[in-house]
């Protein structure tokens, strides 16, 4: 089953954690880092370091490579929390 997965960028937008567990996912141990790099891009662009269109492209290139990749289903991650305390 495939799943289509939408995120929005900038300074008022929700952290991608937020955005992605309100689509069922997770970013897991790596939400932190997902959103540091989402950060860096975002104030790259504000001001001025990287333009309209290499912000586009590199934005593509982030979704793809960085978020997407790295999304897990949010009940597969909460069934490893849980099976990690029984464990113990």
């Amino acid at each position: 089953m495939n799943k289509e997965v939408g995120f929005y960028h900038g300074g008022l937008a929700d952290s991608y954690e937020k955005q992605a567990n309100a689509q069922g996912f997770t970013f897991g141990n790596k939400a932190k880092w997902v959103e540091k790099i989402g950060f860096g891009l975002v104030c790259a662009y504000i001001h001025g370091c990287i333009t309209e269109k290499e912000y586009d492209r590199i934005l593509h290139r982030f979704q793809t490579k960085v978020l997407v990749k790295n999304l897990k289903p949010l009940n597969a991650d909460i069934r490893g929390e849980e099976n990690e305390h029984e464990n113990t």
